[in-house]
Order: structure tokens, then C-alpha cells, then sequence
């Protein structure tokens, strides 16, 4: 079977199970090489309120020049938190540079809850939705996704089928290939909404377990890379990624948790799992 060489454009946190701590683990499991850029230092994961970031943009710059010396080659190229443009500007030299394009799926890490996170800037939204155009597959939750596409954050009690839906076909008209919609709130329920350049807008329905869990979006993101790479359907890969990470946060958490503190996955004590599963 085919090793898969991943590069993990993102950020690394001080204080917190997030970001390259909980992707790297997984993607190992999965079968992938898993290689690393970092965007920016944080100084802990952002459900403590408050965070320290400090960007990291030369360093990334420096970097891709002496890889594309090296030449070094990527099969899947994933984004999370990305600060500026020019950091976007970066990460398209790395992608042209290659022999061969790789898969580049952006999880653009802004905020939750209609609210960016502390200590991030507005540079943020511009670069997201520039690497929105870049990626193959974009995987932000709802309330990215209204950054991206412009819209006020919807309230859940008011939120309809349609109106995402439109939302969806003005991504795809922009030149948003593929994209996979998360938290998406609708009355009582929760979904996962998304389409590819294959399949029509679908949604899968989420067995929500009542708990905010930090890291959860690094998670599904990577169940997301390491099942699509294997069986190149959407759609699966949402429902076997949802399925997944909602029995992780059920065999982590129990009913007594106290809702509203940080909660985070201990992944070490999951990755058998996520092997057989796989």
C-alpha cells in the first residue's frame, strides 16, 4: 500500500491536545508520512479564552525556498490556521513547485460560534478564503464558512435546508471545488453539509454528543485525509469521519462532564481504534 506524504500547514500550540499534536498521531496511524510547516507559535489552545500568537511567516518563506532546492515532494498538501496572504503566496510556490500537484485540502481554523478566536486578526478571513480557491477540499465549520462566503452567522433556530444550500452553490460558483461544511446547527439537529465536483450537496446527520471538545475539527479533518485517500468519495469519508470522532468523544466523555470547560481528546488512548475502523 502506498505510504502517502502529508504536509501539515498549520499552527503549534503550547497548552492543548489541537492542531499538529493531534493530526500527526492520526495521520501515523493511517498510514501516511506526515511532515510539517508551521504557520504560527500559540501559545495555548483557544477555548482558555485568551491566547499569545505570534506568526511565522519568514520562517515559512525560508523554508519552501530550501525545499524546492531539496526538492521535496508532497502527496497531499493540508492547511489549518494560515495568517496572512502572504503566507497563502508561500504555500501556492510549494504547490507549484511540485512535479506533480498535490491534493491540497484547506481546514481554515478561525473561530466558532459566529465569533473569530482571541488574539487572531482580520488578515485571517482574507487569506482563508484565498486558500478556499487554492484547495480541492475545504473543511471549515459554520461559522467559517459564513466568513468565507460573506453571510452573517446563522441562528440555529432560524436556519433552513435552503439557505445552506444556496450558500453552498454560491461556494461552488466562486471556484470552491469541494467543500464539507461542520457544526452546522438546524433546530434540534446536527449536520455535516458538503458536495464535491462528483456528487451533489449532501448532508450526513450527527449523533451530537452535548460537549465542546477542542481539537475535534484536527480530528475529523484528519479521519477526512487518511479515509478520502484511500477511496476517493466525499461523502463516505464524511460519514465514516462523523461515525468516528462520535465514538471517540462518547468513550472519552461521560454524562457527568461539566459543560463549558476545556475539554480535550487524549488521541493516544484512540488510535487502535481509528486502525481497525480504517
Amino acid at each position: 500500500m502506498k505510504e502517502n506524504k502529508i504536509l501539515l500547514v498549520s499552527d503549534f500550540v503550547g497548552v492543548g491536545k489541537v492542531a499538529l499534536s493531534a493530526m500527526i498521531p492520526i495521520l501515523n496511524t493511517m498510514e501516511a508520512n506526515a511532515s510539517y510547516l508551521p504557520t504560527a507559535m500559540i501559545s495555548n489552545n483557544f477555548d482558555h479564552g485568551k491566547a499569545v500568537v505570534e506568526e511565522l511567516t519568514d520562517f515559512m518563506e525560508n523554508s519552501k525556498n530550501t525545499w524546492k532546492e531539496l526538492n521535496f515532494q508532497f502527496d497531499i498538501i493540508t492547511t489549518g490556521i494560515v495568517m496572512n496572504t502572504n503566507q497563502v503566496d508561500t504555500i501556492k510556490d510549494i504547490i507549484k513547485y511540485h512535479d506533480k500537484k498535490p491534493l491540497v485540502i484547506s481546514d481554515p481554523i478561525m473561530g466558532d460560534d459566529g465569533k473569530l478566536y482571541s488574539g487572531l486578526s482580520m488578515d485571517l478571513i482574507e487569506a482563508s478564503r484565498l486558500m478556499a480557491l487554492e484547495a480541492d477540499i475545504i473543511i471549515p465549520n459554520l461559522t467559517e464558512f459564513s466568513l468565507i462566503v460573506g453571510r452573517d452567522y446563522p441562528d440555529p433556530e432560524r436556519l433552513e435546508h435552503s439557505q445552506l444550500v444556496a450558500w453552498l452553490e454560491k461556494a461552488r460558483g466562486r471556484g470552491v471545488k469541494s467543500a464539507i461544511i461542520t457544526s452546522v446547527h438546524m433546530g434540534n439537529e446536527y449536520y455535516v453539509y458538503g458536495y464535491s465536483k462528483n456528487e451533489d450537496i449532501f448532508r450526513v446527520k450527527i449523533d451530537y454528543v452535548p460537549v465542546r471538545v477542542g481539537g475535534a475539527g484536527d480530528i475529523f479533518t484528519s479521519l477526512i485525509i487518511g479515509k478520502y485517500t484511500k477511496e476517493q468519495d466525499l461523502k463516505k469519508a464524511v460519514e465514516y469521519a462523523t461515525k468516528t470522532l462520535t465514538e471517540i468523544i462518547k468513550k472519552e466523555y461521560q454524562e457527568s462532564v461539566i459543560i463549558g470547560q476545556v475539554n480535550e481528546i487524549k488521541i493516544q488512548n484512540h488510535l487502535q481504534y481509528i486502525y481497525k475502523t480504517l
